[in-house]
């Protein structure tokens, strides 16, 4: 029984490993370094879905819902069209300097595609993705 119970965790360790966050870097600017998280990569038709995170040099300040907030980092859900080279974020948290979430957009459902724009952090996330994926 105990050599059953030992192959079925051995077993499950590539499943769980799959499961796990994985943040690739995939550019920076004078404000931040940008990750995606290869593990949450989705593909659905034309459109590919991710998280992304951005991890900020300073924290930031901006005004949400009418009240300042100071956030360290960000992290959204993205979605690319490579053949139509659009994207948009669907949603996104603002995290405080404790990684506590510090403002939340929900799920933006009716929000716009947008032409990605070269030499952006936008820009090289979609390279990222798309060549990855073979759809460039």
């Amino acid at each position: 029984m105990r050599g059953f119970l030992t192959l079925l965790v051995v077993m499950s360790l590539p499943l769980c490993a799959m499961a796990q966050e994985k943040w690739v870097e995939v550019g920076a600017d004078t404000e931040a370094k940008y990750y995606v998280d290869t593990g949450s990569i989705e593909v659905e038709g034309e459109t590919i879905r991710f998280r992304k995170r951005g991890v900020y040099t300073n924290p930031l300040t901006d005004n949400f819902s009418g009240r300042p907030v100071q956030f360290k980092e960000s992290v959204g859900t993205v979605e690319v069209d490579c053949g139509r080279h659009i994207n948009r974020v669907i949603s996104i948290d603002m995290l405080g300097p404790e990684g506590e979430v510090v403002w939340s957009s929900g799920k933006m459902t009716k929000r716009m595609w947008e032409e990605v724009r070269e030499n952006t952090h936008g820009g090289s996330t979609f390279d990222y993705i798309c060549k990855n994926l073979g759809k460039s």
